[in-house]
């Protein structure tokens, strides 16, 4: 038996213990929650999609944040390399870091 890939707004919501609409609130109030549609326009969500709905929830609910502070939140979170599974706002930035300290550790080797 095969796990599924995508799941539709409704099993999301249950397995979260959340309502759609607030689903479809985050998706507005959130840009980096983009559940794919299919040719209906019907939202499906990654796993991905969901660990970030869960993070949205955790900073929200269990931390106190209000959507504006969970947003300035999730967006130092995907800025960070520790968390290169989600999606980065600056990609171009993160590279140039990685890559100057690849330049540094390729230095010491050579020393």
């Amino acid at each position: 038996m095969t796990e599924k890939e995508f799941f539709s707004i409704k099993e999301v919501a249950d397995m979260l213990s959340l309502k759609p609409y607030i689903l479809r609130y985050w998706e507005k109030e959130f840009a980096i929650l983009k559940p794919r549609r299919n040719r209906v326009n019907r939202r499906y969500y990654s796993k991905k999609d969901i660990d970030i709905i869960r993070m949205i929830k955790s900073v929200l609910y269990e931390q106190g944040y209000t959507i504006a502070g969970a947003k300035k939140k999730l967006v130092t979170l995907t800025e960070a390399p520790e968390q290169l599974s989600l999606p980065l706002r600056n990609k171009s930035k993160v590279l140039r870091e990685i890559k100057e300290e690849l330049k540094k550790i390729g230095g010491m080797i050579k020393d």
